[in-house]
């Protein structure tokens, strides 16, 4: 099964004149805005050439490297470097970068507009970076209410509908695609005419009066939203069946939800016909879990988490380890006792221990065989 760097091998030296823009290059687009480019990407109107964007982001990161987050993929860095010794891409300019980080508030935010050489301007949205209060805030969507960086996302994009000319795309990854379709939602009728399509790649829902709303109906035509079979975050809360696309993986659990696992055929992702037994398993099971939780519980519930989860000395997810997830799950077991809330707290950190050793051995399992080659080179 081909994937992105497949579609690099063979698209990028074609140009958007040639090939018009497409679902892939939406993914690649929108993984440009996980860098931090403050400082170097103007956050006005102003425009940086991509090769000179990412030059000096890279010389930033140094020796040490660049690290994008537990959870980001291992070929993220790799498609950056490679992208400006493409034809297809290396004439993108970047505009408009703006990044939020504000722990107290509970609100992570970053978004960035790519120049496309067609004429239009792709709106991106960065999903969720390592913190635990980005992640805390991603919770709040279970909750009545926009959260923080959804509020964000609708003055971006009115902002950048008025600082840009000509036709807009909207897109982004995980959180940012759920960005990406709440912006548009609530931008004015006029922005909306100019929107050609909204991409939301695995991104979560929404909740069934956002999804009635007369601001979403009027974009729900040009929303295409792709989900990995084995989806687990595009899955969370409510997601419209109109323009849903579901994707074959070659990557099972929080693996599919990286774009570089999704299967590429010509200029489009592979379509599966359904989502795995697994997702959606995991589906109702969210569902009956929040299903069973009024509003005021579902808060306790997303506090009581991240309380536990910080009381073990974490501040991102790359703290989180088994050591301290079984911390965490010996407090959870504490608090269940005393309320009904914290009985399911306890059941998910204890799932996410599991997680976590599952996701240990099978790094170990692709490891070892390496391990022993190098160890033994011969076979003796």
């Amino acid at each position: 099964m081909d994937h992105i760097f497949d579609y690099l091998d063979w698209r990028g030296d074609i140009p958007f004149s040639v090939s018009p823009f497409n679902e892939v290059d939406n993914y690649i687009v929108s993984k440009i805005g996980c860098c931090d480019f403050d400082g170097i990407v103007p956050a006005d109107a102003g425009h940086v050439g991509l090769r000179e964007a990412l030059k000096e982001f890279f010389d930033r990161c140094g020796s040490a490297g660049v690290y994008f987050g537990a959870l980001a993929s291992p070929s993220l860095a790799p498609l950056l470097r490679r992208l400006p010794e493409t034809a297809r891409f290396r004439d993108l300019a970047l505009t408009g970068f703006v990044r939020r980080a504000l722990p107290e508030c509970t609100e992570q935010f970053s978004a960035l507009t790519v120049r496309i050489p067609d004429g239009t301007h792709y709106i991106s949205f960065r999903g969720t970076d390592d913190t635990l209060y980005a992640w805390k805030e991603d919770c709040m969507m279970a909750l009545s209410g926009a959260i923080p960086a959804q509020r964000d996302a609708a003055d971006y994009l009115t902002w950048a509908a008025s600082a840009y000319a000509g036709p807009l795309r909207v897109g982004g990854h995980s959180k940012g695609g759920n960005l990406a379709v709440y912006a548009a939602a609530q931008a004015d009728a006029a922005v909306q005419d100019r929107i050609e399509i909204i991409y939301n790649n695995d991104g979560p829902g929404f909740d069934a009066a956002f999804l009635a709303s007369p601001g979403y109906l009027r974009i729900r035509e040009k929303l295409l939203t792709l989900l990995p079979q084995f989806s687990i975050v595009g899955t969370l809360l409510e997601q419209d069946d109109t323009n849903r696309v579901i994707v074959r993986s070659s990557r099972f659990g929080v693996a599919a939800h990286d774009g570089f696992n999704w299967g590429v055929r010509g200029t489009g992702f592979l379509r599966c016909a359904d989502m795995s037994r697994s997702s959606r398993a995991f589906d109702v099971t969210m569902e009956r879990v929040l299903g069973e939780m009024d509003m005021d519980e579902r808060r306790d519930f997303i506090e009581t988490l991240f309380r536990i989860l910080s009381a073990t000395g974490a501040v991102t997810l790359t703290d989180i380890n088994e050591r301290r997830l079984r911390k965490a799950l010996s407090i959870a077991r504490g608090m269940a006792k005393e309320k009904t809330v914290s009985h399911f707290v306890a059941e998910v950190i204890e799932q996410m221990v599991k997680e976590y050793v599952a996701a240990s051995a099978e790094v170990l399992r692709e490891r070892l065989p390496r391990f022993r080659r190098e160890k033994n080179p011969r076979g003796q």
